[in-house]
């Protein structure tokens, strides 16, 4: 008997009550972690990056000889590992330099970024880069750029790693590749600035991202980082873009999305 009503005691105890059920089915829901340490980037340092960032791109102009299928880099051309000079809170991995084919396409051409060691020559061109790969995409190859650029450690570090995965590949735009103009805003100064626009089309649209913070956030978890930051594009307005990555090296993206805060389109069709 006594063995009888232990048995039965312990059954019932192993039996999970209706609310641990509940618990259950609402962690599984649960699609982001619980963030240990949440940061707000200040929006005068993100500015300041930001802009400093730009300022390397802004100057280059469109090289004649990248307007050719499979062109070829020449002396002089933009050197991608500058951006470390700015970026100064990531780097790339010891042994590792970044680099670029181009990809022009007739209607549309932009640079393609990659990482290399630096004891092993460049790829020639863009149908060499894809013969390496073979039929991988850009993010499963072995060379892609972001495997191989390592954060501090700071929420300033993985800032910058959102910044050079959001604008990285904005110089030597041709065509239709300015499609591809997503620039972080953190104030409503800056996106005064980045509208350019009249009045008459500023003033509403500023007036409805007033409700929306614009810093950049980053959030830490014991093993993920995801950055939030608000970016503008001439077609789409105002997003929210967030990249969730791993804390540790490399900073493999777990996951990206983008949510329109305050829709906008210029009206410019290429």
């Amino acid at each position: 008997m006594q063995i009888f009503l232990f048995l039965s005691i312990l059954a019932i105890s192993l039996q999970p009550s209706s609310s641990q059920g509940e618990m259950a089915d609402e962690d599984v829901a649960i699609a982001e972690p619980s963030w240990l340490l949440v940061t707000t980037i200040p929006p005068s340092y993100s500015k300041e990056v930001v802009a400093d960032f730009e300022a390397l791109q802004e100057p280059l102009g469109f090289p004649d000889h990248l307007a050719e299928e499979d062109a070829e880099k020449a002396e002089g051309d933009f050197d991608a590992n500058l951006y470390f000079d700015v970026l100064d809170r990531i780097s790339p991995q010891r042994g590792y330099v970044l680099d670029y084919v181009y990809h022009y396409a007739g209607i549309g051409g932009a640079p393609v970024l990659y990482a290399r060691k630096n004891v092993a020559p460049p790829y020639r061109n863009y149908s060499e880069y894809l013969a390496a790969g073979a039929s991988a995409e850009e993010a499963d190859r072995e060379d892609y750029y972001l495997r191989f650029v390592e954060t501090d450690g700071t929420p300033e570090g993985f800032f910058q790693l959102a910044l050079l995965r959001i604008q990285g590949e904005q110089f030597y735009q041709f065509w239709h590749a300015a499609y591809n103009d997503d620039r972080i805003v953190s104030d409503r100064e800056e996106a005064r600035a980045r509208l350019g626009a009249d009045d008459a089309t500023v003033e509403p649209l500023l007036a409805d991202l007033e409700e929306f913070d614009l810093a950049p956030v980053v959030s830490m978890s014991r093993d993920l980082v995801k950055v939030e930051a608000v970016v503008f594009t001439d077609w789409g307005g105002f997003l929210k873009r967030s990249m969730v990555v791993e804390r540790e090296y490399p900073h493999l993206i777990v996951e990206e999305g983008s949510e329109v805060l305050v829709p906008y389109n210029c009206g410019i069709l290429f």
